[in-house]
């Protein structure tokens, strides 16, 4: 996969100064830069998507993502290591945790992180995953309401994390009884992500 890797960035070196300025292209020629990096991409590997970030005065990030297919990971882990330093870019993998407080609009659904709780679980048998039971008030459980909670702390956690850690994931109506039962805001996840992952590296 290296050399593959090698050759998608000696292509990329060719057409990495218009796609700094692309916003100065008219669209057709915007578009078919566009579409030159993806099919430059996908001649690396068909699971990776990229996505282009806005001009800054730091440069412009161009980040890779697997789209929660841990299959493809080790693809986007590879290109990233084999990433030459170029001036003004910002080469970045997965999408980022954004962490509390997030809000989102997911077919239809709208879902914000301070309105919700969750329940953590840890079983003995995959000490090195979590289970997490998403709960709010008025939740109809549906495949659409069960995508958009994933998705939910998917933002809130980053793609790798959601990913690789949780190993069960489920919704339900909140309880009565909910801090009885021992859920927390949702809003905490990311510091229980973060605290299950020390635990995790402390004992390898």
């Amino acid at each position: 996969m290296k050399d593959k890797a090698l050759v998608f960035w000696d292509k990329f070196l060719e057409i990495k100064d218009p796609l700094m300025d692309i916003d100065e292209l008219d669209e057709d020629k915007a578009e078919e830069l566009l579409l030159k990096l993806d099919s430059l991409l996908k001649n690396y590997s068909e699971g990776v998507e990229f996505e282009l970030g806005d001009l800054t005065s730091d440069g412009r990030e161009l980040n890779f993502t697997a789209l929660g297919d841990e299959t493809f990971f080790p693809d986007v882990i590879c290109l990233m290591e084999n990433a030459p330093v170029l001036d003004f870019w910002q080469i970045t993998a997965f999408s980022k945790p954004e962490g509390k407080n997030v809000s989102i609009d997911y077919e239809g659904i709208s879902l914000h992180s301070k309105d919700m709780f969750f329940i953590p679980m840890e079983s003995e048998n995959a000490v090195d995953k979590i289970g997490i039971k998403v709960a709010c008030k008025n939740l109809k459980k549906t495949d659409d309401m069960l995508a958009a909670c994933y998705f939910l702390c998917e933002k809130m956690i980053g793609e790798y994390y959601a990913t690789t850690l949780i190993d069960y994931f489920d919704i339900e109506q909140l309880p009565a009884d909910y801090e009885e039962q021992g859920y927390l805001p949702l809003d905490y996840l990311p510091d229980f992500t973060q605290w299950k992952i020390e635990r995790i590296e402390t004992a390898e």
